[in-house]
Order: structure tokens, then C-alpha cells, then sequence
């Protein structure tokens, strides 16, 4: 059997009807093709097991790895434990229907799906909003060291600066309320 160029296109015309799997590492060859891609380096392991019918492709596909992320509070590079699960239903038929997120067609007579584009959106989605350093045992900080104390230093700074005389006058009178 000749090896595909792409690994990530699938000939289920070939496959029998029922349970079928494939794994794939992605790493950074997966994305060093994208453009503007937030992830360039990562090591996820992947399962996709495609339950073929009739007219239906299910793709369950089940994530999980590492993947190479700027902290948001120091700014240093690491490794965010990523993990994750998704389906994937491939309608095949001639009539048309707006795709949804997980709902695709395609048509009757195809013989392959390319499930790249799906893959990497999948990743992606893996992305916290907030990525920082995990504690590590015994709730230390594993943040740069130089950058938390320089940002201790600006917060202090900020806190230092005078308030304007307006809230001050507010204040106490709430504190005055308060009191009372």
C-alpha cells in the first residue's frame, strides 16, 4: 500500500461500514504551514475513530498534549498540558445544507475527506484564554522570577499615585456613613 502524502485525507469509499481508527502525532510540521497560526509548536497525540454508515461519517476525535505557549504574565515561554474531545458528522448527499460546527455534507460521490482543517481548528480550541505558568507542587510560582518581582515593583508604583481629591472626599464620606 503506497503511502499517502497526506496523512490527514481519509479514503473511507474503501472502508467497510462500522468502527475504523486512525492516530496521528501533530506537531510543529502540522502547523508550519498555516499562516498566522497561534500554535507553531506542539506535540498532540490523536485519535480519530470514524464510524462509517451508509451516508454518514462520524469522526470522534480525542486530543491530547502539549502545546508551547507564551505565559500572559511574564512572558515566558511553556508547555500548556492541553487535552480535549470533539465530533465531527459528515453528511454524504446531493442535497445542499448550510454547514454548521460540527455538521458538514459533502458530496454523494466523494471518496475522501481532507479532516486537516478540522484537526486544526480542533487544536486551537484547546487554547485557554488565560495561559500562565502552572504552580508547581506546593503552590510555588514557576513564573521568571525577574519579571514577577519587576512587575511587583510597577504595581506598587501605581498604588502610590495620589487619587483624585474628589473620591477621597467621597470616601469619606461613605466611611463617615459607615461609622455611623
Amino acid at each position: 500500500m503506497k503511502k499517502l502524502s497526506n496523512p490527514y485525507l481519509i479514503p473511507f469509499a474503501g472502508l467497510k461500514s462500522g468502527e475504523h481508527t486512525f492516530e496521528y502525532v501533530i506537531d510543529d510540521g502540522f502547523f508550519k504551514d498555516r499562516d498566522y497560526s497561534e500554535v507553531q509548536h506542539a506535540r498532540i497525540n490523536t485519535r480519530v475513530k470514524l464510524s462509517k454508515e451508509t451516508n454518514l461519517l462520524v469522526f470522534d476525535v480525542k486530543m491530547e498534549g502539549t502545546i508551547n505557549v507564551m505565559c500572559d504574565r511574564c512572558g515566558d515561554p511553556f508547555d500548556l498540558p492541553v487535552w480535549g474531545e470533539n465530533k465531527l458528522i459528515v453528511s454524504l448527499t446531493n442535497d445542499r445544507f448550510e454547514n454548521g460546527d460540527d455538521i458538514v455534507s459533502i458530496p454523494l460521490d466523494s471518496s475522501e475527506i481532507d479532516i486537516s482543517q478540522f484537526l486544526y481548528e480542533y487544536v486551537s480550541m484547546l487554547l485557554p484564554q488565560r495561559r500562565v505558568h502552572p504552580d508547581s507542587p506546593g503552590s510555588n510560582n514557576t513564573c521568571n522570577p525577574e519579571t514577577l518581582k519587576m512587575l511587583n515593583k510597577l504595581s506598587e508604583k501605581e498604588n502610590e499615585k495620589k487619587t483624585d481629591p474628589r473620591w477621597d472626599a467621597l470616601n469619606k464620606f461613605k466611611e463617615q456613613k459607615t461609622n455611623n
